[in-house]
């Protein structure tokens, strides 16, 4: 009996110091945490300078589509329209998306297009506040000519389609 008295103590001897040497471990800051003292920086939507008004035509009919300058960054705004870049160009897409409520974008694109980057961005968010939208941006570069798509679905990923899901398409012309 005092054998196995003396192996329990030995025990929460040892655990006792395995416990103290942990807690007394400084914490490593994480890799993405903003200091306490650092000054907050709100975000702001791009703007997207150098759209044209300029309506595309084939032949005489006149389409809806826009044609937007090349190394622009492309938003919501530009939804149904076309881009016409170089081959090895490259163009910023950035959708606003709200990843707390489920919703996000599942974005496709043409065998002529390369997603170099992709990242979520949360908007800042007042106190106490949770649930906060923010923008999705994606670095996208044109890698075969011709007609090229970017076709995206805002939806929550598990549930079936209906139908009724918000969309996002993007005609690219790689010359």
């Amino acid at each position: 009996m005092k054998k196995i008295s003396t192996i329990i103590v030995m025990f929460l001897v040892t655990a006792a110091v395995v416990f103290a040497a942990g807690c007394a471990e400084e914490q490593e800051s994480a890799e993405n945490e903003t200091p306490a003292d650092a000054e907050q920086v709100s975000s702001v939507t791009p703007e997207t300078p150098g759209i044209t008004d300029e309506t595309v035509t084939n032949g005489d009919t006149t389409q809806g589509d826009q044609t937007i300058e090349t190394g622009q960054i492309i938003t919501e705004a530009e939804n149904g329209k076309s881009i016409r870049i170089k081959n090895g160009e490259i163009f910023i897409l950035q959708l606003r998306e709200n990843p707390s409520t489920g919703y996000s974008w599942e974005l496709n694109v043409s065998e002529g297009l390369n997603i170099l980057s992709d990242g979520y961005t949360q908007d800042q968010s007042p106190e106490g506040q949770v649930g906060v939208p923010g923008t999705h941006s994606w670095t996208i570069e044109a890698v075969s000519q011709g007609s090229q798509q970017v076709n995206g679905i805002y939806k929550r990923p598990w549930e079936n389609m209906t139908g009724t899901e918000e969309n996002f398409t993007l005609n690219v012309e790689v010359e």
